[in-house]
């Protein structure tokens, strides 16, 4: 629970507001598979645009944002909504902040691959206080409360234990941020292959986050990501006892942009050791 004060405009005067974030999670889990919906009811393979190579939007992208902006702007009086879509990306933090990708695995919601989540994050001031991604082609709602732990679908989660980097699963991101750098990108995905149980690329940085936060993966790696793809994730791994740092081996903050290495400390501690 979190108290806070609000001036009032109409009073002139201070108020104290109370934000139960146990009960503001239970709303956010309804009205993200409510949005949910919208995956379904319209057909991405015949209604999108190109932002850029490799760089997809589609209607399914703008309702699921409107529909969710109207609503949770109503949870948090005064909180703003920084988003991907529509002109949100450059909204300033606020003392409370929604930070939102309406489908974050647009390309694979085009093509049919049916790995594509909501993801969404509140923020205090620059502090990530609550996470939760949901993946409607499985039902599966990963949530987490600063302080609080990991869930799944209400049980408890945690990163896959230490155990050595050539028994590793690894998920790597090679998104839109990395046209033009195939060599390098090729550079970490050989080292990956090499020296690893496996590789594994799902086109959804917030739902391989997850896949970490759970032990379906050691670790994940991208170095080209924005905001709301990996504040909600950030939170999640964290809390279910994992790392994340960012490309410079410092722990990941609130930057617009940048990139992620999460997991379990031995994999991310890996992964570090060879980007440096």
């Amino acid at each position: 629970m979190q108290v806070y004060l609000k001036k009032s405009n109409q009073l002139n005067s201070w108020r104290f507001f109370i934000i139960n974030y146990h009960e503001i999670l239970e709303k956010v889990e309804k009205l993200m598979k409510e949005a949910s919906k919208i995956f379904f009811d319209l057909d991405p393979k015949n209604n999108f645009e190109m932002k850029g190579r490799n760089d997809y939007v589609t209607e399914v992208d703008f309702k699921v944002q409107e529909f969710l902006e109207e609503n949770l702007l109503k949870l948090i009086s005064g909180s703003n909504l920084l988003a991907e879509e529509k002109d949100k990306s450059k909204e300033d933090l606020r003392d409370y902040t929604w930070v939102l990708d309406p489908v974050d695995g647009t390309t694979n919601l085009v093509h049919g691959f049916n790995h594509s989540v909501i993801s969404l994050a509140l923020l205090e001031k620059s502090e990530i206080v609550l996470g939760a991604i949901y993946d409607p082609f499985r039902d599966e709602f990963f949530s987490a409360i600063k302080n609080e732990g990991a869930k799944l679908n209400g049980r408890n989660i945690s990163v896959s234990p230490d155990k050595k980097f050539s028994d590793t699963l690894i998920g790597a991101g090679t998104g839109g941020g990395r046209v033009n750098r195939s060599d390098e990108t090729f550079e970490i995905l050989r080292f990956i292959f090499d020296n690893t149980n496996g590789l594994r690329r799902i086109g959804s940085a917030a739902l391989e986050m997850c896949y970490a936060s759970c032990g379906r993966y050691d670790a994940f790696i991208d170095d080209a990501l924005n905001l709301w793809d990996y504040a909600a994730g950030t939170l999640i791994v964290r809390e279910a006892g994992g790392l994340v740092i960012n490309m410079h081996g410092e722990e990941v903050t609130c930057e617009r942009q940048g990139g992620i290495i999460c997991g379990n400390k031995a994999a991310v501690e890996e992964l570090k050791r060879f980007i440096y």
